[in-house]
């Protein structure tokens, strides 16, 4: 969908083939419906394109209620005019239609949740992959959430995975807490000597203004292509994507330890912190500078509402073989009238969440947007030798790329030379 969007191409062409690929995977239209409004913000633009795929062969069967309200409402030659009895039939048809196409939908989003119990039978997991839509779009800014054990970190590694993987010119950057494993990553020098992932512990609170000073570091340079994009021409370089990972935010609040939320905010160094990492959150991905950090719960990320309401927020519940983890995170996430205001949903979730802990299911919960509880799935893959490999690969062709360019650069200063001389 994203292609056909931006697509130089023959965007009817493109919407037929999406059309029949969506067919072909059996694709439902609320999960289509999902997809579509995650792309186009606006209601209007999404309805559009779900009417523009429509015309197009998605979905097959017979029209909608909202389809048949339409016709209706258009009069009907006198001679063909359906009687009332037939609107009646018509509308009876349609409605035992939907019932049926939303009791597909729900089995369909169960996935491998067994429906065994009345709580289960009214509610909808997510089928789609949550990380999937994260990474999708080009920068963007994201918080994950879980305790130790419940996947965060492995979530990152991920991401810079996909990262790597579509790009060899991603600019990394790295700062994690918790000195765990990055694949390899951690033993890879950039040619300037630095690393790309630095460790740091913060113990006590003179260990925040170090963190502080990155998180500056890095602000600055989201300043400085803010600037840069206001000018009329952006240089190659200028335009490189920046991916910032930050693993553990909330061993800063376990260097403050007793100290109350109003005080925190009134200390420099760590007000300075939250507020530096708010901006890149906030101002990043419109410069191309993806940030994603994670931490225990939403109320030690360093970030306010406005932060948060700006970003996407992902929660992990999951127990390990060794039973650590949990569902705490989600558990605040949904008690968080901030976060789900609806108390309809909070309800339904709070419902959700204690079939998942009796039956110790790994998810990944995420109030933006439409409220979704999706199975989350194992990452464990990215841990090792692919990240490492994939990096490898991509810095040996950033390096053939450059010499390319400067090749071309001694062949065009030496032409010029030869021109000069000629003249």
């Amino acid at each position: 969908m994203e292609q056909s969007r931006f697509s130089d191409h023959d965007s009817d062409l493109v919407a037929r083939q999406l059309a029949d690929e969506l067919l072909k995977i059996e694709a439902t239209l609320s999960d289509v419906r999902l997809a579509v409004h995650e792309l186009y913000q606006d209601r209007a633009g999404a309805e559009a394109y779900l009417a523009y795929l429509a015309e197009r062969g998605f979905p097959q069967g017979p029209p909608s209620a909202a389809q048949s309200a339409d016709a209706l409402a258009s009069p009907a030659p006198a001679d063909n005019r359906p009687t009332p009895a037939e609107i009646a039939q018509s509308q009876e048809i349609d409605q035992s239609q939907e019932i049926a196409q939303s009791q597909e939908i729900a089995r369909h989003q169960m996935g491998q949740v067994a429906a065994g119990t009345e709580a289960l039978s009214h509610i909808s997991f997510y089928s789609g992959n949550l990380i999937a839509e994260l990474v999708a779009n080009s920068a963007y800014s994201a918080l994950v959430f879980g305790e130790r054990r419940s996947g965060p970190s492995a979530i990152l590694r991920a991401i810079c995975y996909d990262q790597i993987g579509k790009s060899g010119h991603t600019i990394l950057d790295v700062l994690d807490f918790h000195n765990g494993e990055w694949g390899g990553l951690e033993d890879i020098r950039l040619p300037d000597g630095s690393q790309i992932v630095v460790y740091h512990t913060v113990a006590v609170h003179r260990d925040i203004d170090a963190v502080t000073q990155k998180l500056a570091s890095v602000a600055a340079e989201v300043k400085r292509r803010q600037r840069t994009q206001r000018t009329p021409a952006l240089t190659e370089g200028e335009t490189v994507p920046y991916l910032f990972l930050l693993d553990g935010l909330s061993e800063m609040h376990g260097a403050l330890p007793g100290w109350s939320a109003d005080r925190r905010s009134k200390d420099d160094t760590f007000s300075q912190a939250a507020s530096h990492l708010r901006f890149i959150l906030c101002h990043g991905p419109a410069v191309r500078v993806t940030c994603v950090a994670t931490a225990r719960d939403h109320e030690s990320c360093l970030c306010d509402a406005t932060a948060l309401g700006e970003t996407k927020l992902l929660f992990l519940g999951r127990v390990s073989a060794g039973h650590n983890g949990g569902y705490r995170a989600i558990d605040k996430a949904v008690e968080d009238k901030s976060l789900l205001p609806a108390p309809q949903d909070r309800g339904r979730y709070r419902e959700a969440i204690s079939v998942v802990k009796q039956r110790m299911y790994p998810v990944v919960f995420t109030p933006n947007g439409i409220p979704r509880l999706g199975r989350l799935a194992n990452f464990s893959g990215y841990l090792h030798e692919d990240l490492l490999a994939h990096y490898q690969q991509a810095i040996e062709q950033q390096a053939i790329e450059q010499q390319a360019i400067e090749q071309q650069a001694i062949e065009s200063q030496s032409e010029q030379q030869t021109w000069e001389v000629q003249a």
